[in-house]
Order: C-alpha cells, then sequence, then structure tokens
C-alpha cells in the first residue's frame, strides 16, 4: 500500500478529471443495463405478437419493433460516444503523469555523481526510465477504472437478476467463494516470475545498448559470433522467465477462468428447468443470461487485474528505489553565491576514497587564475580522479578543495560547474549536426563563434571538407568520425562555453604531434588568460605549463616546471627519455 501511495502523487492533480472518467463510465455501464431487458422484450412480447404497456403507451407489432431498434442504437451510439470521450480525456492525464514521472527519475539520475551512475546497470536504468511508469500508467488509468466500473455493473447487473428471478442470481454466485480463495494464491505466486521478467527485459535492453555501443570494436575483434551467443543466453533467460510466468499463470488462473465459466453452465440448466416449469419466461431466461455476462466478467477479469497489480507495484518500487537514493553531491540548502573573477582553486590534504579503495591521498595544489597546471602519472595513478575533484564530481573525504579560498562544498554546485569547461577522456557526441554538438554549452551561440571555436580546436579543415560542413549529422557518439576528430569536436565544444577553468583529461591523446602543437598554439594565443588544467602522457602536451605534478599510487610524487623536473632526473624525467628518445629512433 506504501508503493500504490507514493504513485497516487503523479495523478492525483488530475483526480477531477479522473472521477469525472469513473463517472461516466458508470453511466455508460447504466445504459448498457438497458440491452438485455430490450432482449427480453424481443422473446416475450415482439415475437409472440404480446403488446408491450409502457406507462400509457401500448406498442405492438410495427411500433413495438421500432421502438426496440431505435432504443439500441441509441444505446449504442451513447455508449461509444461517451468511450470516446473518455479514452481522449484518459490519454491527456495519463501522458502527463507519466511525463511528470520520467522528468523526475531524469532529473535524480543527472543529479547523481559518477560513482553512482557507474554503478548502475544502464538496462536497467533505461527500464525505470522507459519502461516502469508505462506499467504504472496501465494500472491507474486503466486497470483501476475498469474495476471500478465493472464492479459497478456487476452490482447493476445482479440487482436486475434479482428482480427477474432469485434463482438465477444464486448461478451467478455460487462460484464466488471458489474465485476469491484462488485470486488470494495466485497474487502471491505471480509476482515472483514479474519480477524475474521484468529484471530480464532490463539485461536486454543492457546487452543491446553495449553492441550498438560497441559495434565497432566487435566487428574489428571479430567476435559477432561470441556477442550473439552472448545475447542469445539474455534472451533465453528471458524465454525461461516468461515460461515460469506461463506455468504459474496455468496452475493458478486456468481454474479462476473455469471457475467464471461455470455459472453459465449452472444458468443454463436451471433456465431450462425454470422454462419447462412456466417459472421463467424465455425473455427472461435471455435477460438473466445478458446481466449474467456482467458478474462473470468480473470474475473473469480478476485475474487480469492481478497480474496489472503486480506488475504496478513492482515496477513503482523499482522507481522509488532510484528516486529515494541520495545524492551525495549536491548543492547546500543556503550556498555562498561565487565571487567572480576566479582568483585560485586550492586543494589543501585532499583525498578521494571509492569503495574503501583510497584513490587521491593528501594532494595539496595551488593554482592562481590564469594559470596551467599539467598532470601526469601512469594509467591508473589517479590523473582523470584528480580532475574530477578539482571539479565537484567527487567530494574528498580527507581535507578540501577551495574556490576563490571558499570550500567548494558551501558553492552552488551549478553554479560551480559553470566555472569549468571539461574535455572529457571518454569523448561523447550527440546524434546531431557538428553545429549543435559544438554549441552544446551555449545553444544561442552564433555561427561565427561556433567557426572560431572550432578553428581553435583545429577542426575547422576536416568540418569543411564534410558534404554539409557544420550541418553535417553524426552518428550517436560520435559513429562515422575518428578519433582524432572527435576529440577536436569537444574541445571546440568546451572552448565555445568560455569557462574561466578549461579542463583538457588526455584530449589530444588520439592527435598527431603536428596537430597537438598547432592546437596548443592557438590556445596560447586566444585563451592566454584562462586558467588550464591538462592531463596528458605526452611531455610536448605539459611542457610549457606553469606548474607539472606527477601522481604516483595516487599522491604526488614529482612537482616543479618542465626544466626543473628534468634537472630532478625521477619519473618525469624517464618518461621523457622515453618519448624523445622514440622520437629520435623514428628520425
Amino acid at each position: 500500500m506504501k508503493t500504490l501511495k507514493q504513485l497516487y502523487r503523479y495523478f492525483k492533480p488530475y483526480r477531477g478529471k479522473i472521477i469525472l472518467y469513473i463517472v461516466l463510465g458508470l453511466a455508460v455501464t447504466a445504459v448498457a443495463m438497458i440491452s438485455p431487458y430490450l432482449q427480453k422484450y424481443i422473446f416475450d412480447n415482439l415475437l409472440v405478437s404480446v403488446p408491450l404497456e409502457l406507462g400509457p403507451f401500448v406498442l405492438e407489432g410495427g411500433s413495438l419493433m421500432l421502438f426496440i431498434a431505435i432504443a439500441l442504437l441509441a444505446q449504442c451510439f451513447i455508449r461509444q460516444g461517451v468511450n470516446y470521450i473518455r479514452a481522449i480525456m484518459m490519454e491527456r492525464v495519463s501522458m502527463n503523469s507519466v511525463a511528470k514521472m520520467r522528468e523526475e527519475l531524469m532529473d535524480k539520475l543527472l543529479s547523481q555523481s559518477d560513482a553512482f551512475v557507474r554503478s548502475q546497470n544502464s538496462g536497467n536504468i533505461m527500464t525505470i526510465i522507459n519502461g516502469d511508469p508505462e506499467l504504472v500508467k496501465n494500472f491507474f488509468v486503466g486497470t483501476i477504472p475498469q474495476a471500478f466500473e465493472t464492479t459497478t455493473a456487476m452490482i447493476f447487473g445482479s440487482i436486475m437478476m434479482a428482480f427477474i428471478s432469485p434463482w438465477a442470481l444464486l448461478a451467478g454466485y455460487v462460484m464466488a467463494p471458489f474465485i476469491i480463495m484462488l485470486s488470494r494464491r495466485a497474487g502471491k505466486e505471480i509476482r515472483s516470475p514479474i519480477l524475474r521478467i521484468r529484471d530480464c527485459s532490463a539485461s536486454i535492453s543492457k546487452c543491446a545498448q553495449e553492441n550498438i555501443v560497441g559495434i565497432r570494436l566487435i566487428r574489428a575483434l571479430s567476435r559477432e559470433k561470441e556477442e550473439i551467443e552472448k545475447f542469445d543466453e539474455v534472451c533465453n533467460d528471458a524465454l525461461d522467465a516468461q515460461k515460469q510466468y506461463l506455468k504459474t499463470w496455468k496452475r493458478r488462473f486456468m481454474p479462476l477462468g473455469i471457475s467464471g465459466a461455470m455459472p453459465y453452465v449452472l444458468l443454463n440448466l436451471m433456465g431450462f428447468v425454470l422454462v419447462m416449469t412456466g417459472r421463467m419466461s424465455v425473455g427472461d431466461f435471455v435477460a438473466v443470461g445478458g446481466y449474467l455476462a456482467y458478474i462473470t466478467n468480473f470474475f473473469n477479469l480478476i485475474s487480469g487485474w492481478i497480474t496489472q497489480y503486480q506488475q504496478a507495484m513492482t515496477s513503482g518500487e523499482k522507481v522509488f528505489t532510484f528516486l529515494e537514493q541520495g545524492v551525495r553531491i549536491k548543492s547546500i540548502p543556503e550556498p555562498v553565491p561565487l565571487e567572480l573573477p576566479l582568483k585560485d582553486i586550492t586543494l589543501t590534504h585532499a583525498g578521494i576514497s571509492v569503495d574503501n579503495a583510497v584513490i587521491l591521498e593528501d594532494i595539496n595544489i595551488s593554482l592562481p587564475a590564469g594559470k596551467r597546471l599539467g598532470i601526469m602519472g601512469r594509467t591508473g595513478s589517479g590523473k582523470t580522479m584528480l580532475c574530477n575533484l578539482i571539479m565537484r564530481y567527487y567530494d574528498p573525504v580527507q581535507g578540501n578543495v577551495t574556490l576563490n579560498d571558499v570550500d567548494m562544498r558551501l558553492l552552488d554546485l551549478a553554479e560551480l560547474r559553470r566555472c569549468f569547461s571539461p574535455v572529457m577522456q571518454d569523448v561523447f557526441l550527440f546524434s546531431e549536426t557538428i553545429a549543435r554538438n559544438i554549441a552544446f554549452y551555449r545553444p544561442d551561440a552564433s555561427m561565427e563563434e561556433i567557426v572560431r571555436a572550432a578553428k581553435v580546436a583545429q577542426a575547422y579543415e576536416f568540418i569543411a571538407e564534410l558534404p554539409d560542413g557544420f550541418e553535417t549529422i553524426i552518428g550517436e557518439r560520435g559513429m562515422g568520425l575518428s578519433g582524432g576528430q572527435k576529440q577536436r569536436l569537444s574541445i571546440a565544444r568546451a572552448l565555445l562555453k568560455d569557462a574561466p577553468v578549461l579542463v583538457l583529461d588526455d584530449a589530444s591523446s588520439a592527435l598527431d604531434m603536428e596537430t597537438e602543437q598547432r592546437l596548443i598554439a592557438a590556445l596560447n594565443q586566444e585563451h592566454k588568460d584562462k586558467t588550464v588544467i591538462t592531463v596528458a602522457h605526452r611531455i610536448a602536451s605539459v611542457k610549457d605549463c606553469d606548474e607539472i605534478i606527477y601522481l604516483e599510487n595516487g599522491r604526488i610524487v614529482e612537482r616543479g616546471t618542465h626544466d626543473e623536473l628534468l634537472a630532478l632526473g625521477g619519473l618525469y624525467y624517464e618518461v621523457y627519455k622515453t618519448q624523445f628518445g622514440e622520437i629520435k629512433e623514428a628520425v
């Protein structure tokens, strides 16, 4: 019930429309009650030429036939017309409710830390955002109103049956205790298979997404067969889950269906005896058969309601489990205003631990505005994590990180992030035009500004050679572009944002040295006033920085200018010898 109450808040703003939807449904149900009684008139009056007295009116022959035909057509038009209005009304309610739920889920996802997102199954997140709200919506705007209307129809039908023949009413309810008992057992057993089907669906989404994103790598390594086998295995798990569901359904829900059909058998036997003994007319027998349909329909739909309820509750629990996840990186209720221009970034004895593993330890950095910091180190030494710490994608577990002498945790997160233009190690481009990808941070940027950023990033030449230039639509994640081209577009995107701090996390690793040197020269000329943090494996990328730090196992083991580190003769010097030795050999 807790999940049900939580889910109700998405539909609460539309409760007036939902109530109107149900009231209109009751009106349709009431109109539908006319049909069986009209059938009674056909058999008891029209076919045997017995006049029908309706108050002061006496109908017989052609007039009676016309009355019945008009009444049947009228109730048909009323039902269809009202149901059409209800369908449109409820579709709008459902779309708005689902949109609100998905907005909250996406907002929660985007507010989460990198560590949380990386720990999640991407297929599960896709199912939570896309699939689960649909199942919840189907229950609230489909199952609940249907159950209410069907229950009302059952009550009305029961009253009409009791009015015509109490014995016939007994036939409709003789199986009710057995059906209720079966329904309770079925509800308990069906939840586990439904949960497994939902998890298998998430696994299929994850596997498919990985293959779409990694299709180049799969083809390059000739792994198509293995990936197909892997996908088949996931699909077979889903098939097994469906079989488990069907097995439970056959064991629990088939008896429900049979029980729901038994009243017809009993009514036919009982009706035959009552008609033959003269205690019931043929018209009465036909009418109670029509009203019995409303009773049996209620019992037959119970199995579907149980399934839909369990699906909605399973999806609802997944939705709220996700929404209730704590956000580690967030703004405090009353943040300190950030005073610009930027003066400095300082890290004092800062450290990060992830899952009890120390990633960074005792980091001390003072970076004045307009200066350039180079970060080097072996793979896994903590270079990217240091950038993430500076941009507050993680909070330090030790020490602190300050901007203009204010602890970053006291600043508004959105305001803080606007100070950084990052170029991530893992380049991501959207399935959009090149211009819109470059203008991602600034959608209102002029074409002149976009072109200028592309020229500084050394991307203009290859863009100009494309058939549609800046209006070329690139594939998802930059499909169709080389690694170097994607990196240059990512750099152009960061430059166009024009934030005070430019963070280049191995941003030129896919560039040849000539292009990289042109890029560095252009940055020095066009953006010499910016604070630049450069993570690299190449000496050439950081040698002109005001300070270079070398990381080893999450600690700063060397620091200084290029010349100072060469004179030190340590790890940086060894990298220098290796790289420039290789260059000499190549020459």
